[in-house]
């Protein structure tokens, strides 16, 4: 399903001071939002995610919670970013269908623009007409990560859409990312220089397409944090297959598969999940590459 986020984003704000987003299902049962968290506060939230997202299960508690906070604080930025963060995780590490991953990243992306509108001046400048994509650039260094995870999320659903539509997207997540990048390039393990190296090898050339410039983001960012598995992962999946580098896309995913969990301990599900798709990839290896 394609939507026209920024127009989304515009519209919203101007009726309500807020963005809507639509209810969020991850085909778990259970409550979810107020019900769930009654009395629940963001530290609540935060603690379940830290100590339960390890599981698809403790995720989506986590989601509920989060869920919860935002139904009874729609401007908390905190619970915002987190819950585009934590959307984004249960589609990236819990999901295999597709079109469930695309509803997970639309959602993302809902939270994401949510949280980056709880800014004050970001939020004046929609008032006044001005396009998200410009309006991002008035966002400080402690909105980053609303930035980042509007465009992570947003990203994938590209992604998962298809050329058209990497296409069609790519201004108003190249903005939020070269915004990203010149706030602080470290943040989030080397978020922003690694979403350049992904953004590099999968758009088209005449799109803004450089494979030289994705290796030299992927090493930058692999230099920066060479810890963080979704890095090697990410690097094997987009610039090593396209550019059909057998030899690199092995030893980026052997690093991750041979390297304990545990070197990023704070990261420990995420890294957990990076291992398992490095795994999956590897042992596809005959299947994208040629020879």
């Amino acid at each position: 399903m394609q939507r026209n986020f920024a127009a989304l984003l515009a519209i919203t704000v101007l009726a309500t001071g807020l963005i809507s987003c639509k209810t969020y299902t991850s085909g778990l049962k259970g409550t979810t939002g107020e019900a769930a968290t009654a009395g629940t506060t963001y530290e609540d939230a935060h603690a379940i995610w830290a100590a339960e997202r390890g599981s698809k299960e403790g995720l989506q508690k986590a989601i509920d919670a989060l869920q919860g906070i935002v139904a009874a604080e729609p401007e908390n930025q905190e619970a915002l970013i987190l819950l585009s963060r934590s959307v984004y995780f249960m589609a990236d590490g819990y999901t295999d269908d597709a079109e469930a991953k695309s509803v997970l990243f639309e959602e993302g992306v809902t939270y994401g623009e949510r949280a980056m509108a709880a800014d004050a001046e970001f939020k004046a400048r929609i008032d006044k007409g001005e396009k998200p994509a410009d309006a991002v650039f008035a966002l400080q260094k402690d909105d980053q990560m609303a930035i980042y995870w509007t465009a992570s999320n947003l990203g994938k659903w590209a992604r998962g859409q298809g050329f058209s539509t990497i296409v069609k997207y790519k201004g108003y997540i190249a903005k939020m990312m070269t915004h990203a990048l010149a706030l602080d390039e470290t943040a989030y393990y080397a978020g922003p220089p690694r979403y350049w190296g992904a953004f590099y090898s999968v758009a088209p050339s005449f799109a803004g397409g450089d494979m030289t410039k994705s290796k030299e983001m992927y090493e930058k960012a692999k230099a920066m944090y060479p810890e963080n598995f979704a890095t090697y992962v990410l690097y094997a999946d987009t610039y090593a297959v396209k550019a059909q580098d057998k030899a690199l896309f092995r030893e980026l995913l052997e690093h991750v598969i041979n390297t304990p969990a545990d070197v990023l301990p704070e990261m420990l599900p995420e890294q957990t999940v990076e291992k398992r798709k490095a795994q999956d990839l590897l042992n596809r290896i005959d299947e994208l590459f040629a020879e």
